[in-house]
C-alpha cells in the first residue's frame, strides 16, 4: 500500500491584505485552529415517475448560491489585535487568500468580511480569540505558479 502525502494542520495559512498597492498578505499570529469551507445552496425540484405516479419522486437540485467561510482560533495575540479590532470596526470587506503552504496547490482568493471576533478569557488560561469572515464576492482558485 502507498502512503499518501499529507500536509501538517500549521500549513493551512489564511492570509490577510494590508489595502495596499501592491497589496501584502500576512497571517495573523496567534491562530492554532483553522477551517476553511465552501457551501452551495440548493433548491429542491420533486421529479414524478410518469409511469407510476404513486411512486416516491427523486429530488432534482439547482446550485442557487456558492458561499466560501474561514474560522480561526487559538491565543489572543497582541500583536494581531489592532488587525483584528481595526477590521471589524471597519466594517469593511478585505482580501484575503487561504494557502495550504508549500503545497504547491495555489490558493483561494477573495473578498472577506470579518463576521465574528470573540474574545474568551478564563482564569488560569490565556486570553483567546475565535473569528469568522465570509466571503463578500465570488472566490476563486488561483493555481500555483
Amino acid at each position: 500500500m502507498a502512503q499518501p502525502t499529507v500536509i501538517a494542520g500549521t500549513k493551512l495559512l489564511i492570509l490577510v491584505g494590508d489595502g495596499a498597492s501592491p497589496e501584502v498578505f500576512a497571517e495573523p499570529c496567534g491562530l492554532t485552529t483553522k477551517s476553511f469551507n465552501l457551501t452551495a445552496s440548493t433548491n429542491t425540484t420533486l421529479i414524478p415517475d410518469c409511469d407510476d405516479p404513486e411512486a416516491p419522486a427523486w429530488e432534482a437540485k439547482d446550485v442557487n448560491s456558492l458561499a466560501a467561510q474561514v474560522s480561526g482560533s487559538g491565543v489572543m495575540a497582541v500583536e494581531s489585535y489592532a488587525k483584528w479590532n481595526d477590521w471589524f470596526m471597519s466594517a469593511a470587506a478585505r482580501n484575503a487568500q487561504i494557502k495550504l503552504d508549500n503545497a504547491g496547490l495555489g490558493h483561494y482568493a477573495g473578498s472577506f468580511i470579518l463576521t465574528s471576533l470573540k474574545l474568551t478569557g478564563t482564569r488560569g488560561q490565556k486570553v483567546t480569540v475565535d473569528v469568522t469572515l465570509d466571503n463578500d464576492q465570488a472566490v476563486t482558485w488561483v493555481d500555483a505558479a
